[in-house]
């Protein structure tokens, strides 16, 4: 588990490595391209980018399960999703329109600035997850459910928000006609259909649905715009996975399909990082201490919008683990980029886009730091996870445990019933010769306790062993006497 743990913290410097690079890149080209080659850059590193994010989130729609019988829970954690979106969402934008010097920012424009504060980046979550191998755990499957929610809520709060600002066309209803079936696909064909599903196709998959999407919207002149992140999940969705009895489909190497899934993950973060706008076309006029001040109180809202929750799921997690999830849906990424360029092409302009690109970056540097902050959380809280203990030892500690004198603490097995510590105890002991009554106790097994009776290994000898049965010895006679006088039965009378 050390080697998994340390493995999983270099990954994450990689990829927090691929970011910053990426995010020089983005701003040195935009310093020293033209324009035409500056937009030929931006469009070549968004078809690059959604391709990489739909392979990952054709991968993540192999691995989820909907249980239909709990669609209560499933409503509830939209809602959930969708107050962790709003939340910071809310705070940026009341910001952006009152406190922000020199902005002119209409409280609409304030509305759709901010949006890009609201959904947490799946593709960097998911991957920086699995990288500190939380892939198994609770809070990857509720972190996984929620960003794929909080993702799709931002999704559609943009049709509002755009109708808003430019008014009804008909374009916009198709995002909305277009995402419910989408959803009503991945519900009725959920893991039926027969696909194969190893990296080679999964590229094949997803370049397909980017050059769908991106089809579309030059063919439309931008008017309709799909973001790929929805039907690559259902397509993963509809995917039938191939299992040993199928004939159809040829098993999966897993080391390949993890090295290629790694190295996409990889290239996916400098791709995130080199489609962050540039701060050259911002306007504004901010010295740079308040540029800090803003960037930081901006970035702390974006936080404290997504600690919500915190007061949700109580009966499900501790607060060590809720704490751990509000931080996973902290990182922001390519979704949030999106809204950014969708409101440059609105023609906002001024220190709001300053602001929100600065807060954009510094979230993404902060990434790892949400993860490593994850990491020490859910180690300190899961020892028995972290030693692989073995689910009887887990569940047996989970049990109540009897109270006992602080003479025996440690010294009897956990879960040991109190009145197997009472009948037959004393006579197993008290039939043994007195030299081995403390390596009796230390191997101490009572009547109806787990395991086959007998001694233990000890590492004790010589001198040491000899004292340590002389101790065990004396807490022998000790327990044997408290065994007793804990029953209503009297000794055997001395005879006189």
């Amino acid at each position: 588990m050390a080697s998994e743990s340390g493995g999983g913290k270099q990954q994450l410097l990689v990829y927090t490595g691929m970011l910053v690079l990426g995010l020089t890149i983005s701003q040195l080209s935009a310093g020293h391209l033209n324009a035409g080659a500056y937009g030929l850059y931006g469009r070549v590193v968004g078809v690059l980018t959604m391709f990489a994010l739909s392979f990952l989130m054709v991968n993540v729609g192999h691995e989820f399960v909907i249980e239909r019988s709990k669609l209560g829970n499933y409503a509830q954690d939209y809602l959930v999703a969708m107050s962790a979106a709003g939340l910071p969402w809310i705070f940026v934008a009341l910001w952006l329109h009152f406190a922000l010097p020199n902005s002119g920012l209409a409280w609409g424009s304030a509305l759709l600035m901010a949006r890009f504060a609201a959904p947490t980046s799946a593709g960097i979550l998911f991957n920086m997850l699995e990288a500190a191998g939380f892939k198994e755990t609770w809070l990857f499957r509720k972190a996984q459910i929620l960003a794929i929610f909080d993702d799709l809520d931002t999704i559609l709060l943009m049709i509002p928000l755009k109708m808003y600002l430019v008014g009804f066309k008909w374009e916009l209803s198709f995002d909305a006609v277009f995402v419910t079936l989408c959803l009503g696909l991945a519900w009725q064909k959920l893991h039926k259909i027969r696909l194969q599903s190893s990296w080679r196709w999964t590229m094949l998959y997803a370049g397909v649905i980017t050059a769908c999407c991106e089809g579309l919207f030059h063919f439309t002149s931008g008017r309709i715009h799909i973001e790929v992140l929805l039907p690559a999940f259902v397509m993963g969705c509809m995917t039938r996975i191939c299992e040993p009895k199928d004939d159809w489909c040829e098993l999966l190497d897993e080391k390949k399909e993890e090295a290629a899934k790694s190295l996409v993950s990889t290239f996916f973060m400098l791709l995130v990082g080199m489609s962050m706008p540039s701060l050259f076309t911002a306007a504004g006029h901010l010295t740079a201490g308040q540029m800090v001040f803003h960037v930081t109180v901006v970035s702390l809202l974006m936080i404290l919008g997504k600690m919500m929750l915190l007061f949700c799921y109580r009966k499900e997690a501790n607060l060590r683990t809720r704490l751990a999830l509000s931080l996973g849906m902290c990182p922001r990424g390519e979704v949030g980029a999106g809204v950014i360029a969708i409101s440059l092409g609105l023609g906002m302009q001024g220190p709001a886009v300053a602001v929100a690109v600065l807060s954009l970056a510094a979230n993404l540097v902060l990434s790892t730091g949400f993860i490593m902050m994850i990491d020490r959380l859910m180690r300190s809280e899961l020892p028995s996870e972290a030693t692989a203990a073995p689910p009887a030892a887990a569940a047996s500690a989970k049990k109540p445990q009897p109270r006992r004198s602080k003479a025996f603490a440690g010294q009897v097995r956990p879960g040991l019933p109190r009145a197997s510590l009472r009948r037959g105890a004393s006579v197993r002991l008290a039939q043994l010769p007195p030299t081995s009554l403390g390596s009796a106790f230390v191997s101490f097994q009572a009547p109806g306790s787990l395991g086959p009776a007998g001694p233990r290994p000890t590492s004790s000898a010589g001198q040491g062993g000899s004292t340590l049965e002389l101790v065990g010895a004396s807490l022998a006679v000790l327990f044997i006497l408290v065994a007793r006088a804990a029953r209503p039965l009297r000794l055997v009378p001395r005879r006189l």
